[in-house]
């Protein structure tokens, strides 16, 4: 049973691109904050929080619409959604079963790990 059906494939992609464009408008507006820090550019600029917040909500709504408007990107995204869609998660008890396995699994070589630690310790002790 598939989570995501191939009708949504628009409301999919979009909400991925809008994602895209908000992370891309905050991190030119921490960039800018970082700069002022470095610059003193609050000292220099008037309104410089209004203005770094203007250019990341330009820079966020240029990456959405850049990315929207290219072709190839589209066409990208959707063929990754066409695979997605084939996607077949596993059931919850099989979950639980691999899970377990790689508990144990990791507790088993945490334990050789420890054991050999121990060991070395114990030894160095001994040496020195």
């Amino acid at each position: 049973m598939s989570i995501v059906k191939s009708e949504d494939s628009r409301k999919w992609i979009n909400s991925f691109v809008a994602i895209v464009a908000i992370l891309a408008g905050f991190v030119s507006i921490r960039f800018l904050e970082q700069m002022s820090e470095w610059f003193d550019l609050e000292a220099k600029v008037n309104h410089f929080l209004m203005v770094s917040q203007g250019i990341g909500i330009v820079v966020g709504l240029g990456t959405f619409i850049g990315i929207i408007k290219n072709k190839n990107a589209s066409t990208h995204m959707q063929e990754v959604f066409d695979e997605l869609v084939k996607v077949v998660w596993p059931d919850r008890d099989s979950v639980i079963k691999v899970t377990i396995g790689i508990i144990i699994g990791v507790a088993f070589i945490s334990g050789i790990l420890v054991g050999i630690d121990f060991s070395f310790r114990k030894l160095l002790s001994l040496i020195y």
